[in-house]
């Protein structure tokens, strides 16, 4: 849209960056709850299905979907799969963080979003913004 409007892609835009710093421990318990959540709820039967209508495609070899797959082609334990993608879904939340840290300008809040507290802390960032862009 940038390129047929012709204009650079933020002029004329503020940019409030707002990550979530959640902590470790928490973040990996929450983590490790859904993905076992995800199997519980069928993933491994959700895959098989999504095998036989279109095959092994390339989407399947995505976390979640790749250890379900391992499940039905018999190389883990359900619980074995379980255990991987956890350990999967930890490794590429530590990689996002590491990512988002290097950003500059952003502003920081140590709780999860769905929290209260975060929610706070946004929209009193943001209205900070707005003011502060006033004057």
């Amino acid at each position: 849209m940038s390129e047929m409007l012709g204009r650079d892609p933020l002029t004329g835009f503020r940019l409030l960056r707002i990550g979530l710093n959640a902590p470790r421990a928490a973040l990996y318990e929450r983590l490790n709850a859904r993905c076992a959540a995800m199997f519980a709820a069928g993933l491994a039967e959700e895959t098989r299905a999504l095998l036989v209508r279109y095959g092994r495609v390339k989407a399947l070899d995505s976390l979640g979907y790749r250890q379900a797959l391992a499940v039905l082609d018999g190389t883990l334990t359900e619980e074995a799969a379980i255990a991987t993608a956890q350990q999967g879904h930890r490794n590429y939340a530590k990689r996002q963080m590491t990512w988002f840290r290097r950003e500059p300008d952003v502003r920081w809040v140590n709780a999860f979003g769905d929290e209260t507290e975060a929610i706070g802390a946004a929209v009193e960032m943001v209205e900070e913004e707005r003011v502060g862009g006033r004057e």
